[in-house]
């Protein structure tokens, strides 16, 4: 939904805006730009129909910054802006606010997290539009910005393209917007002067009116929202070094602090970084972070994803698992568990999330190289917070609404034993049709007291909750895929435990994965030299004929799969040709391909599949081009051989080598990592049905059972 308003009166046009900032418990402050220098005036009320109140700020300015006082804690307005002529808004439903909940209240909580966004382009749209799709009519409570929010030079153009104009207008007339400065704000701003566009276009709570300790610049400063502390600071043109106003003031902030949940935003990733700015946070800023409980640092800088396991005390180079990591498991409800941290006793706050979050504008790849990182992705998105009392549940979303990584922190007060919990039905393993209705049921108690509720989820999400004994939930499975599911108990002292993650599948099931690293595509020319760093792909001749070698990572297909579909889809880097063009296309024969490294021969002395298939590609006719073309025919039986090998495992990785003759030209993942090779697999978990029993044929061989339906023939 994309709304410009532009609305007449007298002459005079919003040219930006409104947009809100500041929320307090009390007041709330709306801005927008004018074309003509005129009074200020925001009229508003309890509904669009209702707007009974209105202030008014004399004067003429082109820059309007209004702030409503006197407001009710936790309360919808509904309001329009305009002058003392007439209102510049229509009023409705979308122009609305919420007052901030009450200090430590904990109401359910909704916060969107952009990271280097500012490319003003399709890009940065695909990542709003994959938030919209998935938060829906919901609100969302507040936007995090987490700088390099307008390239290239953070100017007042930047800004208009990359924020406010054809890009976020639908949320921020009713969604607060705060942000932290990254480099390329810089270029038009000056943080210890706090002058220039970064400082023009925004108003932070710099005087603790919103919660915190007033920090007086809004190069750095924080805030409360219910039960959450939100701390931004200035990695990039602000002093970092020990003991600075900056580290004095954070530590003055989170010394004063008494909500529950701590939410800490800069720039500069701390870890996977070469440049001092990171270094310095990594030594200065996060032993104060860590020693007041931090619960999650959300970076950008990088153009990619990056989410690290819960870990404390990682503040120099080296990680020691030993004694810096709380826990190394996924803190998914539906696989290893939640993260789980104390609230009292020696280990009370201690365990931080470390979020690189900078692929909500483009991306670049950087391989999943520092130890303290449990997921990477090399994909466009954005992050969604989703805080409810002692749970904190934070997920990765991609283009299309997607949840392409998840976890869960929560809150405890150890009091007396947890509870036991386990998944009774339906049994691990299990195989359905789609759609199909059924019932998870569990069995759930409490050493020591009683059970209060459990609550069931798939895949991360919560389907309901059920506090009656037996516990059960109605679910239908919608579709064909893989649904892990999960129940938590919760006791009356406040205990809360996890069942082991049961997994069931429904009917075909598709997965699909890119080539993710430099050293998982590969081109090995004649003489057996390897590159892994070409930024594109010859299939096959470049200045002679090569073997080309994809890694596949994370397709997690079961051992034994019966394979029904699989291919590699390519995009065109080029239109150049050689013909006859005829490749044959081959699985490496072992049970986890390695990743391909520079040796002499690495890619063509693997050993292969005795299936082969060969492919005869038509001309690739336009650079950019991912379709028919550039896709393999059917490599189901490639895939199929590896599968069955015996020391196969769902983890592991799978490799295709490529040779022949001819050439095109695919993107490669040192090119363009989001135009990387993708493979495609789609497979059953129950064993093909041949129903021609009169039929001498094999499984794949053409015939006609008789019945009217076609499967199986």
């Amino acid at each position: 939904v994309f709304i410009f308003f532009c609305a007449e009166l007298a002459g005079q046009t919003i040219v930006r805006g409104p947009y809100l900032q500041s929320g307090t418990t009390s007041s709330m402050v709306v801005r927008w730009r004018t074309d003509l220098a005129t009074d200020s005036k925001v009229w508003y009320g309890s509904s669009p129909t209702n707007l009974t109140f209105n202030i008014t700020l004399p004067g003429s300015r082109t820059e309007h910054v209004m702030q409503i006082n006197g407001l009710s804690t936790n309360t919808t307005y509904y309001y329009a802006v305009g002058n003392s002529t007439g209102q510049l808004t229509t009023p409705s439903s979308g122009h609305r606010f919420k007052t901030n909940p009450a200090p430590g209240s904990s109401l359910a909580t909704n916060i969107w997290v952009l990271g280097d966004c500012g490319t003003a382009n399709d890009n940065a749209r695909s990542v709003r539009d994959g938030y919209y799709n998935y938060i829906g009519a919901n609100p969302t409570d507040m936007i995090l910005l987490l700088g390099d929010n307008a390239y290239e030079l953070g100017s007042d153009t930047d800004y208009q393209g990359a924020v406010f104009e054809n890009m976020y207008e639908a949320r921020l007339i009713n969604s607060p917007l705060y942000s932290c400065p990254g480099n390329h704000e810089m270029f038009s701003a000056d943080s210890p002067t706090q002058s220039g566009v970064y400082y023009d276009i925004f108003t932070f709570p710099v005087a603790g009116q919103a919660g915190g300790v007033a920090s007086g610049t809004e190069a750095y400063f924080s805030y409360d929202y219910g039960n959450i502390h939100v701390i931004s600071m200035d990695s990039d043109d602000t002093d970092r070094s020990a003991g600075s106003p900056m580290m004095n003031w954070l530590e003055a902030d989170l010394m004063a602090n008494t909500k529950e949940w701590v939410i800490a935003i800069f720039h500069h990733t701390p870890y996977y970084s070469t440049s001092t700015n990171g270094a310095d946070m990594r030594n200065n800023a996060l032993p104060i972070l860590e020693s007041y409980g931090v619960d999650l640092v959300l970076v950008g800088h990088t153009h990619n994803y990056q989410r690290s396991f819960l870990i404390n005390g990682h503040y120099g180079i080296n990680f020691d698992s030993t004694t810096m990591a709380v826990d190394l498991g996924d803190g998914r409800l539906d696989g290893d568990g939640a993260y789980f941290k104390t609230v009292t006793g020696a280990d009370a706050g201690k365990g931080a999330v470390y979020i690189l979050t900078g692929s909500a504008g483009q991306v670049t790849g950087h391989p999943l190289d520092d130890p303290i990182m449990k997921v990477g992705l090399i994909e466009l998105g954005s992050v969604s917070i989703e805080v409810l009392g002692h749970q904190m549940d934070v997920k990765f979303l991609d283009t299309n609404g997607n949840i392409d990584d998840y976890f869960t922190i929560v809150k405890q007060s150890p009091v007396g034993a947890s509870p036991v919990v386990s998944i009774t039905s339906p049994l691990d393993g299990a195989y359905y049709p789609a759609p199909q209705a059924i019932t998870v049921n569990a069995s759930a108690s409490d050493p020591d007291g009683t059970i209060d509720f459990v609550s069931f989820s798939v895949n991360g999400q919560l389907i309901g909750t059920d506090n009656t004994f037996p516990y059960s939930q109605p679910w239908t499975i919608p579709a064909d895929g893989i649904y892990n599911l999960t129940a938590v108990a919760w006791d009356n002292d406040g205990n809360s435990k996890a069942s082991v993650p049961i997994q069931i599948f429904a009917g075909l099931i598709t997965t699909c994965s890119k080539v993710n690293a430099s050293s998982d595509d590969a081109e090995e020319d004649p003489s057996g030299a390897v590159s892994l760093i070409s930024p594109d792909l010859e299939l096959v001749n470049d200045a002679g004929l090569q073997t080309v070698g994809l890694r596949f990572t994370g397709l997690d297909i079961p051992k034994d799969a019966y394979i029904t579909n699989a291919y590699i889809q390519f995009t065109a880097d080029e239109t150049g040709f050689d013909d006859p063009c005829i490749l044959n296309i081959y699985g490496e024969d072992a049970d986890n391909a390695a990743t391909f490294t520079t040796s002499n021969g690495n890619v063509s002395t693997r050993p292969r599949t005795s299936a082969v298939i060969n492919w005869t590609p038509p001309i690739w006719q336009n650079v950019g081009d991912a379709g028919p073309a550039q896709q393999t025919p059917n490599i189901s039986a490639i895939i199929q051989e590896i599968v069955t090998r015996p020391g196969y495992t769902q983890n592991s990785a799978i490799s295709i080598i490529i040779d022949g003759i001819g050439r095109r030209v695919a993107e490669s993942s040192n090119g363009a990592a989001t135009l990387a090779p993708e493979i495609c697999v789609e497979y059953d978990l129950d064993p093909p049905v041949f129903d021609c029993p009169l039929l001498f044929a094999n499984i794949g061989d053409p015939c006609d059972d008789g019945d009217p339906c076609t499967t199986n023939d």
